[in-house]
């Protein structure tokens, strides 16, 4: 028969794993991908497009404004090419069958397919390949499809 410290010490510990199991449990709700399924995901991926636009805006604002080099406002505009084509990558491969999701999906694609483009015209205009249109008008569209993707993703 046990006595009444090994009864103690088994209860401490598990009420330590408990708590503990209790904590991992709560740390996995917390992830995105756990908690909210496809709709959090591809809300993800729309902040993470948005903010990408938003962030090569701003590059080309400082560049225009003669605060950046045009070297560092192209590796900037090549980032944030970068953080929504990893966004569009995690987009395209998910799956879902709710035909809301599915819309929310084609939406959100067809905006960073014009964001991308819109940063290659960025790109090129820096690195003088072409003369196509002048940086200020990408950096308004820029800011107007980050804009109307946040406004019309619902």
């Amino acid at each position: 028969m046990a006595t009444k410290v090994q009864r103690r010490h088994r209860f401490r510990a598990l009420l330590v794993l408990g708590i503990i199991a209790i904590g991992f449990g709560l740390l996995l709700t917390q992830c995105p991908a756990n908690r909210d399924g496809m709709p959090g995901q591809l809300a993800q991926s729309m902040k993470e497009t948005a903010s990408a636009a938003r962030s090569g805006a701003l590059a080309l604002d400082l560049w225009l404004q003669g605060r950046s080099t045009t070297r560092l406002t192209s590796v900037q505009i090549s980032d944030a090419r970068q953080d929504v084509a990893r966004a569009y990558k995690e987009t395209a491969d998910r799956g879902d069958d709710d035909p809301a999701d599915l819309r929310r999906q084609q939406m959100l694609t067809e905006s960073m397919t014009s964001i991308i483009g819109q940063l290659n015209a960025a790109s090129a205009r820096l690195r003088q390949v072409t003369t196509g249109p002048d940086p200020a008008s990408i950096r308004d569209s820029l800011l107007a499809s980050a804009e109307a993707l946040e406004h019309g993703y619902h």
